[in-house]
């Protein structure tokens, strides 16, 4: 799919995550998606299924007649309406929700068809019961060829022989679709030989094989080496048996850890008149309030207007403690309500939530390919070439062997050395080093999803358990969000002092640190006049100044306005307070003190990535007796906590411990972060389900601090069954190939039994991926 992808003119950044059968692209503006669909589809063999977000869609039992009745206007919100071409009477209807809700467009002689899988759940499913189907139909005509072919009746195998020859190609047609066909497309539009080729040379040859010997033997011409038609079919048979098993296997492991499993399918709507309706949850829309009843999960992401109830959202972020909840409160998609009830302000639509955004992301992470994929992906493309070359090899010096050392005529001795060849061909697999690392990347991922930690570049669980230095930006991460302002001196200036509130509001309201959150919430409450400010401008990790009528405004840390001196401000300081000062003309009107309190987890979080041998160091644009108060609190070493740190310094600490040859995780809370964060080895963000699809960071926390000791664990969890994959993998081929090719003169592989070794050497990969999601609960130990 890769190969297409990246052949096909304004097609650009190809990623393909074959473990959740998806794939995205950029395309010039100038190419039709219309158009590249379906060459898509011709090219790799795969069917494709254009996937929006823009829109929102219903699947709708109606007639004909109700369907045609849909003006695809986008003026009207219907964007189009499809008829279902395996179910007569479902439509799908694809509307603009900001337009029309779903109960408005909705016919009245219309109802909801059942919840529709997920294109890439429903095709993998379609794909299972196909290939089963197949397995079943090639067993079936299967079992009497090897039956007659193992008959010692000279009668019965004679006469069997013209029913083996028939079964067998029967079952080779079964082999087109699946295993001729894609091999073929491949090799003409790719240019690759995949491993479905293997597969077709060896099948290939025991049929053509066992046709030639067996009309030489019809025609009377004595032929050392049988027919041996069994081969053919078992190879085809195992081979299906295997591929059936091997996406079983991995639709289970995608589905065990998917948060799509947490979308409620109903909700309690409450009418005008108050009274509430159950109603499909797919039939939501804007302006929507729904109920939450006590002990049930929330449908979508709203805003609570009245009850009060504690929430358990741990299933989403990872936290476990209840959290209250009343009127202004924000809820999450998929949390659970406890003993109150809930009245909710629809937000966002089902599909369209926190549940879709996260799992979004979980999946895209996989696209992009750590490096230790590119170097499986690199081994697979020389594997297969290389195991064809030793097919070749192991054919030649068996039949040497057969002539010089058996004594074997020339027809013998090739019916002799092409088993040889066959079983080389049919036993190696290299399906389960491709597999060896998306199967743990998919896994932990989602398994990081559920303790509230989204992993967004792939790569960060192979370099997370690398680390050995995590520095933590303070405010914000090592404390909690909410600052608040413990004093207030106002000094004399001409300007008076509720001028001075009004300016003091007006400068920070624009600005999202959260020193200036907490200024401004303080003053939201005190009444003044209405002040005008020009020329905005914000100095990272320093503060903000503007114009007032001339004369320039300044808001932000004592160091930075030059204040440290000052009598008040100092004394604020030695108290280990945030200190915020405003000056007028470089004059002091206004000093704030604030105060932030340390998480809860904060030090047991140090503690442990210290008994773990890791530093811990604190970066923060803080003053220094803030700073060093922090440290000692959390048993920081003082030599490793930095105050007054600017973002451009915060990245140079960070480039400072890479260039001792530290390999750092960098921790904030995305004020001030982002070259910090792009900076360190691992970029790790503290925020909410609002902030992850705009984090710039590789790992977003959506809990607390405990996230960073469980992201190690599960990155040290999957290093380790990825390095057991590859391990595996290499040392299954090459005895494999060893016993196939006859390398041990008493043991060997027969080629019949070769099929076998694609559930041989994936089921290992299966379950060491597998054991990550059935392992013991990360963060508390690795394993």
């Amino acid at each position: 799919m890769t190969n297409v992808l990246n052949r096909i003119s304004g097609l650009s950044n190809a990623k393909v995550v074959f473990v959740s059968e998806m794939a995205e692209f950029d395309l010039d503006s100038t190419v039709s998606i219309d158009a590249v669909l379906p060459r898509i589809e011709k090219e790799s063999g795969f069917k494709i299924c254009r996937i929006t977000s823009r829109y929102q869609h219903l699947d709708v039992l109606m007639s004909q007649a109700a369907a045609e009745h849909f003006e695809t206007d986008s003026s009207n919100g219907v964007v189009s309406v499809e008829k279902d071409k395996k179910k007569k009477k479902t439509f799908r209807i694809t509307y603009d929700p900001r337009i029309i809700g779903a109960r408005s467009l909705l016919p009245p002689d219309a109802v909801l068809a059942p919840p529709a899988m997920e294109f890439s759940v429903a095709e993998s499913r379609r794909h299972v019961w196909n290939t089963a189907a197949a397995f079943g139909v090639s067993a079936a005509l299967t079992i009497p060829v090897v039956v007659l072919e193992w008959s010692h009746d000279p009668m019965v195998k004679f006469t069997g022989s013209f029913a083996c020859l028939l079964l067998a190609t029967l079952v080779q047609v079964i082999a087109i679709p699946r295993f001729y066909v894609p091999a073929l497309k491949a090799l003409i539009y790719s240019r690759v030989i995949e491993m479905d080729m293997l597969v077709v040379l060896s099948i290939t040859a025991a049929y053509l094989y066992s046709v030639v010997a067996f009309a030489l033997t019809i025609a009377g011409v004595g032929v050392e080496q049988k027919a041996f038609f069994e081969t053919s079919t078992l190879l085809i048979t195992l081979v299906l048996l295997g591929r059936l098993v091997s996406t079983i296997a991995r639709i289970k492991a995608v589905t065990v850890v998917s948060l799509r499993s947490l979308q409620a399918e109903t909700a309690l709507l409450i009418q005008p008149d108050g009274e509430t309706t159950s109603i499909d949850a797919r039939l939501l829309q804007f302006g929507d309030v729904i109920r939450v009843l006590p002990h049930s999960r929330v449908v979508t992401d709203g805003k609570v207007i009245a009850g009060e109830s504690a929430v358990n959202e741990s299933m989403v972020t990872g936290e476990s403690a209840l959290l209250p909840k009343q009127a202004g409160d924000l809820l999450i998609a998929g949390t659970v309500n406890n003993a109150g009830t809930l009245d909710l302000q629809l937000q966002r639509l089902c599909g369209a939530n926190s549940i879709t955004d996260i799992a979004n992301l979980v999946e895209n992470a996989l696209g992009a390919k750590p490096r230790v994929q590119d170097l499986a992906d690199r081994v697979a493309s020389y594997f297969i070439s290389a195991v064809l070359g030793i097919a070749v090899i192991v054919f030649v010096i068996h039949l040497a062997i057969a002539i010089k050392v058996q004594g074997r005529n020339a027809g013998g001795a090739v019916g002799v050395a092409i088993t040889y060849a066959i079983a080389v061909l049919a036993i190696s697999c290299p399906c389960a080093l491709g597999l060896a690392v998306p199967m743990v990347l998919v896994i932990a991922g989602g398994v990081a999803a559920r303790a509230g930690i989204i992993i967004k570049a792939a790569d960060a669980t192979e370099r997370g358990f690398k680390t050995t230095d995590v520095v933590f930006d303070k405010t914000g991460t090592l404390t909690k969000g909410d600052l608040q302002v413990v004093y207030t001196e106002e000094f004399q200036s001409f300007v008076g002092k509720e001028t001075v509130r009004a300016l003091t509001k007006c400068l920070v309201a624009s600005n999202d640190h959260p020193v200036s959150v907490t200024i401004a919430s303080h003053l939201a409450d005190q009444p003044t006049a209405a002040q005008v400010l020009e020329n905005f401008k914000s100095i990272p990790g320093a503060g903000i100044q503007a114009q007032w009528q001339g004369s320039v405004i300044k808001g932000g840390s004592a160091h930075w306005l030059g204040l440290e001196g000052h009598a008040d401000v100092a004394q604020l300081l030695d108290q280990s307070m945030t200190c915020f000062c405003v000056t007028l003309d470089d004059e002091l009107l206004v000093a704030f003190g604030l105060k932030s309190t340390l998480r809860e987890e904060a030090a047991s979080v140090i503690a442990e990535l210290q008994r773990r041998k890791i530093t811990c160091h604190i970066v923060s644009g803080d003053a220094p007796k803030v700073v060093e108060a922090a440290a000692r609190t959390l048993g920081v070493d003082l030599g490793d906590a930095v105050a007054r740190s600017s973002p451009a310094e915060k990245q140079r600490y960070v480039q400072t411990l890479q260039d001792n040859g530290k390999k750092v995780l960098f921790c904030g809370d995305g004020t001030n972060d982002a070259v910090a964060v792009a900076q360190a080895d691992v970029g790790v963000q503290i925020g909410s389900t609002s902030d992850v699809t705009g984090a710039v960071a590789d790992v977003v926390l959506l809990g607390g601090l405990d996230g960073v000791v469980t992201l190690l664990d599960v990155s040290k969890r999957a290093y380790r069954r990825i390095r057991f994959n590859f391990i595996w993998t290499a040392m299954y081929n090459f005895f494999a190939i060893m016993l196939a090719a006859g390398a041990f003169v008493k043991f060997r592989i027969p080629p019949a039994y070769a099929g076998l070794g694609e559930i041989v050497s994936i089921t290992p990969v299966m379950l060491a991926a597998a054991s990550l999601a059935l392992g013991r609960k990360v963060g508390a130990a690795s394993s």
